[in-house]
Formats: structure tokens, sequence, C-alpha cells
């Protein structure tokens, strides 16, 4: 058994009976989701000194890159860089890691997959809210370098919760998608691997979209995750709303992929067993 399988491997053998089941069941998964996403993330960082610390590691030394090359080799022209690159680099993390992690949710967990009162698609959102609290935990500092460069917290910010169910979504739908199809064709976490850092460059993190050349704005437009990047930017940095239409899109975009995952992971989820 994996280390992320043992880690998961927590579940009670029945749901509790009660007058009302179907109200015991509720609470029976929410706990479990809960239960699972606080071990899954703590987990991470037992034995190591830091701890959680390490949660803020990666995203500060991808700062500290990005704000050299783009300050001091390549200028960018961008008053208050390093916030407006941490206002982007943070939701991209979260996309990435957990669609990187994704991969091999059912084979790292395949004990858990064959038990028959388990929903193995409750690996995807514990995958996927275990990495949002890395998110979670990095706004403090978000915040206080908003506050050092004198950018002035908005209203706008009440969009945050909305801005993280639609990129939870999005990134759940993906999950499903990656994870089912990794079980079949093992080259599917590779071309993952490759698709992120070639997104990684086609998203404006470290960028304004409004520099690309207008024939390649398109691309911003339609793709779900370079919408939200602009919508974080939007409500920390420029303290505005984002264009409406735009969370439209990314909404209808990460309900059909959580659709397409389904219908997916349904058609195959009986070999799935088989094979992992």
């Amino acid at each position: 058994m994996s280390s992320h399988a043992r880690r998961l491997n927590v579940i009670p053998s029945q749901v509790p009976q009660d007058r009302n089941p179907r109200y015991r069941q509720l609470i029976y998964y929410f706990d479990l989701m809960r239960h699972l996403i606080w071990r899954d993330f703590s987990l991470r960082y037992k034995r190591s000194v830091l701890g959680i610390v390490w949660s803020l590691v990666l995203p500060l030394a991808q700062l500290l890159v990005l704000v050299f090359l783009f300050q001091s080799v390549v200028p960018l022209s961008i008053e208050s860089y390093p916030v407006f690159v941490f206002t982007a680099l943070l939701p991209w993390s979260w996309f990435s890691s957990s669609i990187s992690s994704a991969c091999s949710l059912f084979m790292s967990n395949r004990d858990l997959v064959r038990r028959p009162d388990f929903a193995p698609l409750l690996l995807m959102l514990v995958n996927t809210l275990s990495n949002l609290l890395t998110y979670v935990i990095a706004l403090p500092l978000l915040i206080a370098m908003l506050l050092f460069y004198n950018i002035a917290l908005t209203p706008a910010l009440v969009l945050l919760p909305i801005l993280l169910i639609i990129q939870s979504l999005l990134i759940t739908g993906l999950s499903m998608i990656v994870a089912t199809l990794n079980v079949f064709y093992r080259d599917v976490q590779h071309i993952v691997g490759v698709v992120l850092t070639l997104l990684f460059y086609l998203t404006p993190v470290f960028y304004r979209s409004q520099s690309v050349v207008e024939q390649y704005h398109l691309l911003y437009t339609l793709s779900p995750i370079s919408v939200l990047i602009q919508a974080y930017r939007a409500i920390f940095f420029y303290g505005v709303m984002p264009a409406w239409s735009a969370l439209v899109f990314a909404t209808v975009s990460a309900v059909l992929l959580c659709l397409i995952g389904l219908l997916i992971y349904l058609w195959r989820q009986h070999e799935i067993v088989d094979l992992i």
C-alpha cells in the first residue's frame, strides 16, 4: 500500500444507521471529507522541520525568479511587479499542483478505490480542496504585500469565494478526466506535465494579457484558467470587478468539464478496479 493510500485509508466500514439515513449519510461524508482533506494536507509535511511553511516555499521561489527576470533582466515595466505576479501565481500553483497530482490518484489509492463503501470520486475533491489549503494559507502574505505596496483592498474582494468555487469545479472536472484516462494510458501523466508547462506561458501569470498581440487575444478568452487568473488579479491588484461575461464562460466551461469527467469515469469505472 502506498503512503498516500495509507494516510487516506481511514474509512468506517459502514455508514451509521438512523431514522433519517440520508441525513446521517450526508454527515458521514462531510466528516469523512473533512478528515481526509486535513490528513492529506498535514501528512505532506510530517517529520519536516519547517512543516507547512514548505507549502509557501515553491510559490515564493517562483516569485523571486520571475521578479528577477522581468524586473532586472528583461524589464516589463509593470508597477508593483512582485504583488502583480503573486496575485496570479497563487491560483496557478493551486491549479497546476492539483492537476499534476490527480494523474495518479486512483493508482496510489487502489485500496480505497476497491472498497465497496467508498466513492472513488471523493478523491478528486480531497485532492482539490487539500491543495486549496495552500492558497488559503498564503492569502495573509498576499494581503500583506498589497498593503506594503499601498494597494487598497476594495469591495471587489467579495467575489473571492465565487472564484474559488469556479476554480474548484474546473480542477475537479479536469482531475476526473486525467485520473481516469491515466489508468488506461500511462502517457497521460507525461502529457499533462508537458501541457501544464506550456500552459503556464500561455496564461497571464507574469505578464499582462493586454500586452499580447491582438490577434492572439482569443487564446486568453477561451481558456478558463486564464479567465480566472485575470479575475483574481482584477479583484486583488486592480480592485475592480472582473467582466461578468468572462466569469459566466469560465463557470459554464467548469461545469461542462465536470460532466465530461463524470461521464468518462462512469463509462470506465468497472475496468478501473481491475487495472489498478
